[in-house]
């Protein structure tokens, strides 16, 4: 059995722009598009009523040319950091055919600049290169307002409110500059222009909406949510309207040693093995993109005790995988099945009658042909083949129970982990080391039930245009 594993590497194999860098540089470009400017007075409505507001605009104009803000791959793509990358992606795909329309475009305008984790991760886009990159900077605005949630929960009095967010007084806990810019990129005060106490609490966020009852710890959460989950809308979008829109100019194979998986189990949104390659039963252990996404993204877990005190699981992937039905019993089947046939396995039934008939005759030739055979029928060869995850802590469950099949018996369960280079190969075993251990990840390589090759070569073969169309 070939079962395949894949993360974001896989994609970037294929070409596909799916980096970080690659969805922040496109939206700057949205951003920046000139559309005429957005309304002046934006904070006055919710982004779903701006949206509803733009939908009935368009239906207006039904019949009516649409303004002329459209947007091609190569105007979406034109300041992106990798070059290079991007000039594969044109010469494999028909990005010419890619085009967001003007709606959009404006839509996205709308939803970027009134999303506060967005402007966040804008303001700090030289410092988060990856993915995972990302994930930790929430949990470092998770840990800055946790740390002062506890400090205002402790006070008794507006006064005290007012002079920590100002940083007032000697008598009174003062809140970190550094921490107070953080959280003003997610409207935790509002500015008094020209007063002499600049800063006062977002009413929004106390509770009967009045400074005076204190700071309501619970309505900030649930905003600092879903604006996490309105960023994962405009991610969704990306993948949805760019990267799903990419169709392949060219064949493409894989070159590796198993030539199709029986399984897939993807730790990515895109269905690419199955729209580039062939259909196979794939399961989305982070969830989907599309129309109906379940997108996960967040932080693996709270280490602060300060976030689990106040229930910041939202933010974690396991939160939202049981939320949003993607937590999917990751190998258990195989799991039970082995053990099932174990259980009901009679040794004796493989060894010759006659050495049973003489005492101590139970040689360690016939013990050692026993258990090849009881591995052998018993445990069918499972192949994991691992490409394009980074093996990071962030999915540590998952890596423990794909390493453990082997522990009681060797189940013929064996794992390839594909690199992308040298220093790929350094920091995938790095990470295996922080999560198993030592004498695990020996144990595994000694047996040659581990081992780590370059990434298949993928193939991108010329062909008829015709035989593309169909294809795609």
């Amino acid at each position: 059995m070939n079962i395949l594993i894949v993360g974001n590497g896989f994609d970037l194999s294929h070409y596909l722009p799916t980096k970080y860098d690659h969805f922040m540089d496109v939206m700057g470009v949205i951003a920046e598009k000139d559309t005429g400017g957005l309304p002046k007075n934006l904070a006055e409505k919710s982004i779903d009523e701006w949206l509803n507001l733009l939908e009935k605009t368009f239906q207006k104009r039904e019949g009516i040319a649409s303004p002329p803000h459209d947007m091609t791959f190569d105007e979406l793509f034109y300041k992106t950091r990798d070059s290079k990358f991007i000039e594969k992606t044109k010469e494999f795909y028909l990005t010419e055919s890619v085009e967001i329309c003007a709606k959009d475009v404006l839509e996205l305008q709308y939803r970027l600049e009134l999303n506060c984790w967005y402007q966040y991760f804008k303001n700090h886009v030289e410092e988060i290169k990856t993915w995972i990159d990302f994930e930790q900077k929430i949990e470092e605005v998770l840990v800055v307002v946790a740390r002062c949630i506890v400090d205002l929960e402790s006070m008794d009095h507006p006064n005290k409110i007012i002079n920590y967010i100002n940083m007032r007084g000697k008598d009174y806990l003062k809140i970190k500059i550094k921490d107070l810019e953080t959280l003003n990129f997610f409207n935790f005060t509002t500015k008094n222009e020209g007063a002499i106490i600049p800063f006062n609490l977002n009413m929004n966020f106390c509770h009967g909406k009045n400074v005076k009852n204190g700071f309501c710890s619970t309505e900030f959460m649930t905003f600092l949510h879903t604006e996490l989950e309105r960023f994962i809308e405009i991610f969704n979008l990306y993948l949805e309207i760019i990267v799903g829109q990419l169709s392949r100019s060219k064949m493409i194979e894989i070159d590796a040693e198993w030539s199709y998986p029986d399984k897939i189990f993807s730790f990515n949104y895109t269905n690419t093995y199955q729209r580039l390659h062939d259909s196979v039963d794939v399961e989305y252990l982070h969830g989907s993109c599309g129309e109906y996404q379940n997108i996960v993204l967040g932080v693996s877990d709270l280490e602060d005790e300060s976030l689990k005190k106040i229930k910041a699981y939202g933010f974690t992937k396991y939160h939202q995988k049981l939320f949003k039905d993607t937590h999917y019993l990751f190998l258990d089947n195989f799991i039970k099945e082995s053990k099932r046939r174990h259980k009901n396995y009679d040794l004796k039934k493989d060894l010759p009658d006659s050495e049973f008939q003489r005492p101590n005759s139970f040689s360690s030739t016939a013990k050692k042909e026993a258990l090849r055979k009881l591995r052998s029928e018993l445990n069918p060869k499972m192949h994991i083949s691992i490409w394009g995850h980074s093996l990071d802590t962030s999915d540590k469950d998952y890596i423990i129970d794909i390493f453990s099949l082997n522990d009681d018996i060797d189940r013929n369960v064996r794992v390839t982990v594909y690199y992308f280079d040298k220093t790929a190969k350094f920091s995938l075993l790095n990470n295996l080391l922080a999560i198993l251990g030592k004498d695990k990840v020996e144990q595994w390589m000694k047996n040659k039930w581990l081992c780590f090759k370059p990434n298949p070569e993928i193939k991108f073969l010329a062909q008829k245009s015709s035989d593309v169309d169909q294809a795609s």
